[in-house]
């Protein structure tokens, strides 16, 4: 579990397909990992596709990228997957036991918008000098949370870090889509790095089932996002935070097909005596754990799990568990409903500054990728 496996870190949207395309059915690792077939597309047809490993009766399921700009989220999940298919001992440990489900790209319309603007920026640095490119866009983005904790409004010094267009994009009808968005948003194409809604601007995390009549009147209330993005508008489709109109969205086809996905399994499995324990959530900045189920909605015993769950989870990463007081996400429905189902939120790395801040100490990013690759089998082991 101590090594990484992953050779590259700036990856784009083709580069993680191709990736998991090679070691699907591939022969020399036993088949070891599956694609499942899909019949789910995003609003501009890119796939919406799953994986497994393993073939045991307890299932995990674990997706990253429900925000497009949180580019290291599939990175980390890319390695767990890795570390399963070309570790012998952990493979066979896992395989007869537990069966994964991996989901690396839940919303990979804001990937391709974020990490084309990325790519075209630190695709050809070496290692040190995407560290230092990422630090000078850290301490830029920290810089701006300062001024907007004033309340004020101006220009963000991160935009002027990374060289940015639409046109890095492929696909034209989605750039259509973002400059329509941009124009109504009052905003250009250096917003276009922290992108985290779909292609048709709603964000997949803030388009939940859980309680989305108050999502949408906090968004009301806010009007603008929050901090350094504190001049991005979140009460109709923009970069990031809007709702959408109503709860599953038809705009938000990400949001059906990962709520088709998991209560399929919940429901489904018991039919034949198998089970899912566990669903894991990736966000990438804060070093943070949200897993505390809506006591209104939740059962003692299901808390109780969670409870267990974040203390194991948080004894190996060092991460806190977070308490929120408005329970809104997209995963606050899973941990609330699906009853003895451990549902938790993970924010990956310490550091600040989507996309590219956690990209500022890679060794660091490395030993974090570490840890929650050994926590998760060890919060599966115990609950």
């Amino acid at each position: 579990m101590d090594k990484i496996y992953l050779k590259e870190i700036i990856l784009s949207y083709n580069d993680i397909c191709n990736l998991l395309n090679d070691f699907c059915n591939n022969e020399k690792y036993e088949n070891r990992l599956k694609k499942e077939i899909t019949t789910s597309y995003t609003n501009f047809s890119y796939p919406l596709n799953s994986y497994l490993i393993g073939n045991g009766k307890k299932h995990v399921i674990i997706f990253s990228n429900t925000h497009g700009c949180e580019i290291i989220t599939p990175l980390f999940v890319l390695e767990f997957i890795l570390t399963l298919i070309l570790n012998d001992d952990i493979y066979y440990y896992i395989d007869k036991k537990y069966t994964f489900h991996f989901i690396p790209l839940l919303n990979p319309e804001g990937y391709i918008i974020s990490s084309s603007q990325v790519c075209y920026n630190l695709k050809k640095l070496d290692k040190n000098s995407i560290q230092e490119v990422s630090r000078m866009y850290l301490d830029a983005y920290n810089l701006d949370d300062k001024i907007a904790e004033k309340y004020i409004k101006k220009e963000k010094l991160y935009k002027n870090i990374l060289r940015t267009s639409c046109n890095l994009i492929e696909n034209k009808n989605m750039i259509f889509s973002i400059n329509q968005i941009l124009k109504n948003c009052d905003l250009n194409s250096n917003i276009l790095p922290v992108w985290s809604a779909n292609g048709l601007g709603i964000d997949p995390n803030s388009n939940s089932i859980h309680r989305f009549c108050e999502i949408l009147t906090l968004r009301k209330k806010w009007k603008y996002s929050k901090l350094r993005y504190n001049d991005i508008p979140v009460t109709f489709p923009s970069p990031m935070s809007y709702p959408g109109k109503k709860p599953l969205d038809p705009l938000c086809p990400e949001n059906i097909f990962l709520y088709k996905y998991i209560t399929n399994l919940y429901f489904n499995l018991p039919k034949r005596n198998e089970k899912l324990i566990a669903i894991f959530s990736y966000h990438s900045t804060g070093g943070e754990i949200y897993g505390y189920p809506d006591v209104c909605i939740s059962t003692k015993n299901n808390i109780l799990i969670h409870n267990k769950a974040m203390d194991i989870y948080s004894k190996i990463t060092g991460y806190t568990p977070i308490d929120e007081d408005l329970k809104y996400g997209v995963m606050d429905f899973y941990r609330a409903y699906l009853n003895d189902t451990v549902s938790l939120t993970i924010e990956l790395s310490k550091l600040n500054g989507n996309p590219i801040g956690p990209l500022s100490n890679l060794d660091n990013l490395f030993k974090e990728f570490i840890n929650n690759k050994i926590a998760i089998l060890k919060v599966i082991e115990l609950i």
